[in-house]
């Protein structure tokens, strides 16, 4: 019974790690699209952006509707920008201080947020993605691994 178990385990063991490190890297963004063309109608989409082998696809987040898809070799530009306060937010300090001043811990719902931006540009077209706060460091690093230099706009 050993002779067969062990075996089996060893098998398993290495299946499961070759090919558990093939699968694509995927991070959830949102696509800004015109589905009016020619209209001031800019909308986000739910989106995953997907890091294949041979190039960057952004698919729809509830299908298999491919909306974008870009070879590395086409990349003409990729823009990192974020913005890290809107005019009615205030700083984490001034929350803090206010939020034990009143009592009230409304004042720190107000703290200030970055929102981070991803332009990929290719001579054909491109594409303006939203990104999750957590996920930017991890797509800026994905694109620099495949040797894609970003850009980075700094938008205060």
């Amino acid at each position: 019974m050993k002779r067969i178990i062990v075996p089996t385990l060893i098998v398993q063991f290495i299946a499961a790690s070759a090919f558990g490190q093939t699968a694509p890297n995927r991070y959830e963004v949102e696509l800004l699209t015109n589905p009016n063309a020619g209209k001031r109608d800019t909308r986000e989409v739910n989106a995953v952006l997907v890091f294949e082998k041979d190039g960057v696809k952004i698919q729809s987040r509830r299908s298999k509707e491919v909306f974008r898809d870009f070879a590395y070799p086409d990349i003409r530009s990729v823009e990192h920008s974020y913005s890290k306060k809107l005019p009615y937010q205030m700083s984490n300090r001034a929350a803090v201080a206010l939020a034990f001043l009143t009592v009230n811990p409304f004042f720190l719902l107000a703290t200030e947020k970055e929102k981070h931006w991803l332009m990929v540009a290719t001579d054909d077209s491109y594409a303006v993605l939203k990104i999750y706060n957590d996920n930017y460091r991890l797509i800026r690093m994905a694109f620099i691994i495949k040797k894609i230099a970003i850009v980075d706009i700094d938008e205060r």
